[in-house]
């Protein structure tokens, strides 16, 4: 049984937290039965009364193109009409694999981010979670029978929004995505560096590097929260 749990606080649709994960499931072999990861909704839509508009978006994948070349990130292939408004509905689905175990939340929490940014679909509809679902169930144990039940009664759907409402009101936490400690501690801009992007104009003012290793940065994270429950580094 792993000894500590680090919360990861983020939007689905987040550009940055794709890239951080990306690079935290790199690192996570090396963690496997010390450290679990708690998934926790912290909706951009909820903070900002409205979803995040394309435009900026795209900016931030351009962006993020150059830091990660070889992260499998796209712009929305599709058609602008298709583009998701909401992405509550994937909340929820990653809150219905986390009620199955650890394994099942952290395959479900990278594939609907995949499905989103390298796929190009649209984790906002019913059947495209359920294949979400589907692709996470040929990969770890996930009982898709009780997860379209769950997901259809919308038995997470509180949850989600008062985790929301923790991460941004109670915590005040800096941004997607910001990893809390077992001891409290967060960290935010975790091996990514920092970017100063004008959401008007859609163009990137700044962009200060990380200057070290961002594999690293994430390692440090993870032996900080071992250390900080009484684990073993």
């Amino acid at each position: 049984m792993a000894s500590s749990t680090i919360e990861i606080y983020s939007d689905i649709h987040c550009p940055w937290t794709y890239l951080t994960i990306y690079r935290l499931r790199k690192v996570w072999p090396a963690y496997t039965g010390r450290l679990q990861v708690a998934w926790r909704a912290l909706s951009l839509e909820y903070i900002n009364k409205r979803g995040t508009p394309k435009p900026v978006l795209d900016v931030e994948i351009d962006l993020i193109r150059q830091i990660e070349p070889e992260l499998p990130i796209q712009h929305w292939p599709r058609p602008d009409w298709q583009w998701p408004v909401t992405f509550w509905p994937a909340f929820e689905a990653l809150a219905c694999a986390q009620a199955q175990g650890h394994e099942a939340a952290f395959a479900m929490s990278w594939v609907l981010r995949y499905a989103f940014f390298a796929e190009g679909r649209c984790p906002s509809l019913r059947h495209e979670l359920l294949d979400i679902a589907r692709a996470v169930a040929s990969q770890v144990d996930l009982d898709l029978a009780r997860f379209e039940q769950e997901w259809d009664q919308g038995r997470y759907k509180a949850n989600v929004i008062a985790e929301s409402r923790r991460g941004w009101h109670e915590l005040k936490v800096a941004g997607s995505p910001t990893f809390v400690l077992p001891d409290g501690r967060q960290v935010a801009e975790l091996g990514a560096g920092a970017a100063d992007i004008d959401e008007e104009r859609g163009i990137v003012r700044s962009y200060t590097p990380y200057l070290g290793d961002p594999l690293d940065a994430i390692r440090g994270v993870l032996e900080d929260a071992l250390r900080g429950a009484g684990g073993t580094p």
